[in-house]
């Protein structure tokens, strides 16, 4: 470097006003991000999840209610501290979830899936959880009613 362009550099102010402007802009939209995140997360108590195998639903069930399975299989052991639902794919997936009905939280026991990833989600607990298991094609996620708006058939 030249000793004119070293001069030039140390006798630059550290930051321009498009810097702040840029840094200003990336922080408020960091800020309106949290927020929307944050505040519009569905922390309603769980009522009810459902599990599908690639995006067919194959398992119901609403806390306080009976389990009901809309595919061969699916296994379902029923006590009373919780259900124990085994779901077999067509592609020799295994997974075996776990319903806690007095906690009312759901969480995925088992899979012999490569990686195990998805037995390492939290249990749901709220209507803002959800559970894949994508080499399996198996998604368990809440029931949600919509309070406001009735069922009406079109």
């Amino acid at each position: 470097m030249s000793l004119k362009k070293i001069e030039q550099v140390k006798a630059d102010k550290g930051f321009k006003i498009w810097d702040l402007v840029i840094y200003g802009v990336v922080l408020a939209l960091t800020a309106v991000l949290f927020v929307v995140i944050f505040t519009t997360r569905n922390t309603d108590p769980l009522t009810g999840v459902e599990i599908t195998v690639r995006g067919e639903i194959v398992f119901e069930y609403e806390f306080g209610g009976r389990p009901k399975s809309h595919s061969e299989k699916i296994t379902i052991d029923e006590n009373d501290k919780g259900i124990t639902v085994t779901v077999s794919t067509d592609n020799g997936g295994l997974n075996i979830v776990y319903i806690n009905k007095s906690a009312k939280t759901v969480k995925m026991h088992d899979a012999n899936c490569k990686g195990k990833q998805c037995i390492h989600f939290a249990a749901i607990k709220n209507n803002s959880g959800v559970i894949i298991c994508d080499p399996h094609g198996v998604k368990i996620e809440p029931i949600i009613k919509d309070v406001d708006s009735p069922d009406i058939p079109f």
